[in-house]
Formats: C-alpha cells, structure tokens, sequence
C-alpha cells in the first residue's frame, strides 16, 4: 500500500502547479535494481488492474455525451519505452516530458486539466506517483470530488505494480 509522499518543489509537476490546483502523491519503496522512470511507468501505470480498466470504460461512457475526451484502448495499452523517452506516446495518457528519473503523463480538457507523474526518487528510496489537477468550472470540482475516493485507491493498486517487478529491496 502506498504512503503519503510530499512530492519535491523541483519536480515537473510544478511548472503547472498554482494555488488551489489538487496535488496527491503516494510513494512505495523503490525496487532494486531500479528501472529508469520509463521502465517504471510502464510497469505501475500501464499495468492498471482489470477492474481500473472497466472503471475507465464506463467513465467514458457516461462522459461522451458531456463532449469530455474519452479514451480507447489504445490509450491505456502500454507504450513502449521508446515511445515514453522520444514523448511520442498520445491519446488522454500522453507523454508530456520524460527524463530518466520522471514521467508526466496527462492531457488538457474543457472540466479539468491532469498530470500524472512517476517519479524515481533515489534519495528517499521510493517510487511516487503524484496526480495534480486543474479544474476549469463547476463541473471539473465536483467531478474530482466524485473521483477522489477511488483515485486514491487506483494510485494505492497501481503503485503495488512496483513489488512485481521481482526485484527486492536492498538489505
């Protein structure tokens, strides 16, 4: 299970971060030997369990007739690292910058903006995965108000992904 993560004031989430935008982070001990941040986001973010994946299709279900981007199949099916590193990965979970040590993922839309981040925090030992929000109106707060409950375990799911990369932690 992930724990509360306070996520650093250089990272690349905060080139969009202002006052009152939504910032969660959660964190898990980094395995050993690490993968760079690519190798990482795809084996905790793009290996999303069964039931995240349905939940992701009924939400664009019922937010298509809201105009709201929805995503396929295609969006949520894991890029390669080559794709991750050159930025060339698109769809609602583009790639917006990569570095060996931090992923944003994300896109803009009319309710709300988003960026994901998988962060490979070396100092402190841990993988993070940090969401930050933006909403534009009404609609985009009470629709992360709706969320949040289930985002929260989502990231908990999704970050347990780093225990499976058969690597232990170091003695």
């Amino acid at each position: 299970m992930g724990k509360p993560y306070r996520y650093p004031p250089d990272g690349a989430l905060m080139t969009y971060f202002q006052a009152g935008d939504f910032l969660d982070s959660q964190s898990v001990p980094l395995p050993h030997p690490a993968p760079d941040a690519a190798g990482l986001t795809i084996a905790i973010f793009f290996n999303m369990p069964g039931w995240v994946r349905v939940l992701l299709g009924l939400r664009n279900l019922l937010m298509a007739p809201f105009g709201l981007k929805t995503g396929t199949a295609r969006d949520i099916a894991a890029p390669t690292r080559e794709q991750i590193n050159t930025c060339s990965y698109s769809g609602i979970f583009a790639v917006h910058s990569a570095t060996a040590d931090e992923v944003i993922l994300g896109t803009n839309d009319k309710h709300l903006d988003f960026r994901v981040s998988i962060l490979k925090d070396e100092t402190a030992d841990c993988v993070s995965l940090s969401t930050w929000v933006r909403p534009h109106n009404f609609f985009g707060r009470a629709y992360l108000a709706l969320v949040y409950p289930l985002h929260r375990l989502i990231v908990a799911r999704c970050l347990a992904n780093a225990s499976k990369l058969g690597l232990t932690a170091p003695a």
